[in-house]
C-alpha cells in the first residue's frame, strides 16, 4: 500500500556508505512526486549528528554493511531515540535469518538490493504508511525463521552484520589480516569479532566455522 502522496510528502534520509548506491537510490526517490530526499549519510555516525541538529525525516533506508557503525548497531541507536522514524533496511545481505533479526530489532521493512526499483519505491510508501514490508523473495523463509527460531535461540541472525561478514570471509579461507586490509580494519578489531561470533554460536574451532556455512548455504567455496 502506498503512502497518501496527496496530502504530504515523505522525507527520506539515504544511509549507506556506498556513494553511488545512495545517489542511485536518491534519483529513484526523487523521481516519486510523494518522496523527497533530505540528505545522503555516508555513515552511521554522520546520520546520527546531523539528527542532532535538524529537521525530523519520515524514514530512513539504511544499509546494514558500512565501516565504523554498522547498520544493526545504528538501528538499536534509533528505535531508541527517534521511535516515530519509520526504517526500510536495504542491505545486499538478503539472507532470512538476518532480515528477521533486523525485524525483531525494530526496522519497519527490510528489501534486498538486488530487487527492482519499483520493488524499492513501493517498500518505502509501505513503510511510510505505518505498515511493514517484508522482500517477497524472503517473506516465506522470514516468516518460518520467526517461528522457529525463538528470541532466545541463539543462530547467526543474531551476529551483527559485520561479525556476520567476518564469518563469512574466515569461511572462504581468509586470514585475519586479509579479512583486517578488505574491511580497513586492524588485525586486533578482526581478531575480536571473530572471537564474538565463535562464542554466539558455540564454534570450537574454523573447521565448525566452515562446515556451518557450507551446510546453511552461507558461503560457497570456489572449484580448483
Amino acid at each position: 500500500m502506498r503512502a497518501d502522496t496527496e496530502s504530504s510528502v515523505v522525507n527520506v534520509v539515504i544511509v549507506d556508505d556506498h556513494q553511488i548506491v545512495a545517489e542511485g537510490f536518491s534519483r529513484l526517490i526523487e523521481g516519486d512526486p510523494g518522496l523527497s530526499v533530505m540528505k545522503l549519510c555516508a555513515s552511521g555516525e554522520e546520520f546520527l549528528s546531523w539528527m542532532r541538529g535538524s529537521e525530523r525525516p519520515d524514514l530512513c533506508v539504511l544499509d546494514l554493511s558500512m565501516p565504523g557503525m554498522n547498520g544493526a548497531d545504528l538501528l538499536k541507536i534509533l528505535r531508541s531515540q527517534y521511535p516515530d522514524l519509520r526504517i526500510l533496511i536495504v542491505s545486499a545481505a538478503a539472507r532470512p535469518e538476518i532480515a528477521a533479526r533486523c525485524l525483531r530489532e525494530g526496522a519497519h521493512g527490510f528489501l534486498s538490493k538486488f530487487n527492482s526499483s519499483g520493488s524499492f519505491l513501493d517498500a518505502i510508501h509501505t513503510v511510510a504508511a505505518g505498515e511493514r514490508y517484508v522482500d517477497r523473495d524472503l517473506f516465506t523463509e522470514v516468516l518460518e525463521f520467526l517461528v522457529y527460531h525463538p528470541s532466545g535461540e541463539v543462530s547467526v541472525g543474531d551476529l551483527s552484520s559485520r561479525e556476520y561478514a567476518v564469518m563469512q570471509k574466515l569461511a572462504e579461507g581468509m586470514s585475519v589480516k586479509e579479512i583486517a586490509s578488505t574491511f580497513n580494519l586492524s588485525a586486533k578489531t578482526v581478531s575480536t569479532y571473530r572471537a564474538r561470533l565463535m562464542k554466539k554460536l558455540n564454534f570450537k574451532s574454523n573447521a565448525d566455522l566452515v562446515g556451518y556455512c557450507l551446510q546453511h548455504g552461507l558461503v560457497t567455496l570456489a572449484e580448483s
